[in-house]
């Protein structure tokens, strides 16, 4: 005999937390719009209401969110049990739901309530409602019904069927606004979505309206992006006559799945792209010049991207310990490879396992090397171009006298300073090579290159030490800094001599306070600042990537 007793939810408690699965207000709006996808929706609109008063960037700026499609629309018992948490629903094959969760925890995550009003055959539904202040003040789970509003019934009026979601009594949980939601769901859309807007030819726009009077003030559309660019890439990458115009397909291949390998395979993909600064190289057409500047390349937009059932739940994801800017990977997979991945509840985040890491990274050995090279031969197209002249001779010329500080205190050991720029100028081998002599003529005269260009490493710049001339500084043209913004300057112009002066004094202070600051260890010195270089240079890469619009059209 069963002793089995049922016990008591807290209705309340348990929406609060199926709403901080961890949604953003993005990746939240998306994942009702899977739905829309879902119910094969072929015209879909995100509508965002702003307060009256706000500007479209004012933080916490939107009163209300709606979501309108013209997918097949659900009758009562279809929109009942969409409210179910859980729902009990049987999902075609490959379909972008789960676990019957999603409307209510993205809606939540969002607002306090969730209205649904939906259309099926012509035939209009009530409004059915979750309203978490009713949950939390009856202590059930349940709905309500209401007459729809002339706003949701003129929505649905010129449509069959379709269905209108709208989330009221917002939470806010970050400053964000109806500006920067657009945005980003309207950048993020376009990939994620990308097979099935190319299938449907659907219209998708994002709409932000003055709630008190229903007036458009922005309106984007969304339209199919492939981050691999398969379409027009090239069909190998061929080094002999590669011209660092078009990406490359690299690969283009299935492997199993482990845990049932008679089961449906997973499907990948790569390309390889020319480097981002090849949009300025001047032997280019403007045309393709713009082609390049279309790929945005960069660290943002490497890496794998992992499509579950045609729909993107995973954004340039890096796999191995190097993230090279030009590789793109696209890995495709089904509901039956969820366990393989350990996709979650919000289907936003996947659990790569060490088996298929070790696959995935034997696939793509070959096309990563491949990017690689094709990175080299950017580098040398660009600097075939670039060596008509000598970067910082400018420069070298102008400050062949200059002195770095002396201290004056007395207070510091001679010896031990001597000691430490000894070790310093040690450390500074690695970088002595044929390419980069110590002097540079002039005239009679050779002037000692206080300031070096080199394509070597992740940092913006290294700095070394002459034991007589003193310090000098390697400028990285691989860096993305250089690309973006040095480079465009012109060799010897006051921008450009700026720069190199701005640099150099850095790699100065940092030899200095290595030599004289004798109160800490001169290799934890060293270890402190090469720490510092590394950290400045990424966050300066960091910031190109997403600052690139600020050079866009200059040369």
């Amino acid at each position: 005999m069963s002793n089995f007793e049922k016990l008591s939810i807290n209705a309340d408690r348990i929406c609060e937390a199926i709403s901080k699965i961890g949604y953003r207000p993005s990746s939240a709006i998306m994942d009702i719009v899977d739905n829309s996808v879902v119910a094969e929706a072929s015209n879909i609109t995100i509508r965002l209401f702003m307060k009256k008063g706000k500007s479209l960037n004012n933080a916490q700026n939107i009163e209300k969110i709606q979501i309108v499609d013209n997918g097949n629309g659900m009758d009562n018992s279809g929109i009942k049990k969409a409210l179910q948490l859980g729902s009990d629903v049987e999902y075609k094959d490959h379909s972008l739901s789960k676990y019957g969760l999603g409307l209510k925890s993205a809606g939540f995550s969002l607002g306090r309530r969730i209205e649904v009003v939906s259309k099926t055959n012509e035939n209009l539904s009530k409004k059915f409602f979750l309203d978490r202040d009713v949950i939390r003040d009856k202590d059930e789970f349940g709905y309500e019904i209401e007459e729809p509003s002339t706003e949701q019934v003129e929505m649905l009026k010129e449509f069959q069927s379709g269905t209108v979601v709208t989330f009221r009594k917002l939470t806010y949980t970050s400053k964000v606004s109806a500006g920067k939601i657009m945005e980003k769901v309207a950048e993020r859309s376009g990939v994620s979505y990308c097979d099935y807007l190319n299938k449907k030819n659907a219209q998708f726009d994002i709409h932000v309206l003055r709630e008190d009077s229903n007036e458009i003030l922005k309106k984007k559309s969304v339209k199919s992006k492939d981050m691999l660019f398969w379409q027009e890439s090239l069909e190998s990458f061929v080094k002999e006559s590669y011209d660092c115009k078009k990406p490359c397909k690299v690969l283009d291949d299935e492997f199993e799945n482990p845990l049932n390998p008679e089961g449906e395979k997973i499907k990948i993909q790569a390309t390889i792209f020319p480097k981002d600064s090849m949009k300025t190289y001047p032997a280019f057409t403007p045309e393709e010049q713009n082609n390049i500047k279309k790929y945005q390349v960069g660290a943002k937009n490497s890496g794998f991207y992992f499509y579950r059932n045609g729909r993107l739940i995973k954004w340039g994801e890096k796999l191995f310990k190097s993230r090279l800017y030009g590789f793109r990977a696209k890995i495709s997979f089904s509901t039956e490879h969820d366990e393989l991945f350990g996709v979650d509840v919000s289907k936003q985040h996947l659990t790569v396992s060490d088996e298929v890491e070790q696959t995935i990274d034997l696939m793509t050995k070959v096309p990563r090397g491949q990017s690689q090279e094709l990175f080299r031969l950017c580098d040398e197209k660009f600097r075939d171009y670039k060596n008509k002249g000598t970067e910082g001779e400018e420069f070298n010329s102008k400050n062949s006298t200059l002195e770095e500080e002396e201290d004056e205190t007395g207070e510091i050991s001679a010896q031990e300073v001597l000691d430490r720029k000894a070790k310093l100028e040690q450390d500074s081998e690695k970088y002595e090579n044929e390419d980069n002599p110590d002097y540079q003529e002039d005239g009679d005269e050779q002037i000692f290159r206080r300031v070096r260009y080199w394509n070597r490493g992740r940092n913006l710049y290294e700095r070394a030490m002459d034991r007589v001339e003193g310090t000098y500084v390697l400028i990285n043209t691989n860096h993305p800094f250089y690309d973006l913004v040095i480079s465009k300057f012109e060799k010897g112009s006051s921008q450009r001599q700026s720069l190199e002066a701005l640099i150099f004094s850095l790699a100065v202070g940092e030899n200095q306070t290595i030599q004289k600051f004798m109160d800490v260890n001169a290799d934890l010195a060293i270890e402190v600042f090469n720490k510092f270089n590394r950290s400045s240079s990424n966050q300066l890469d960091n910031w190109v990537n997403n600052n690139q619009d600020l050079y866009e059209g200059e040369d």
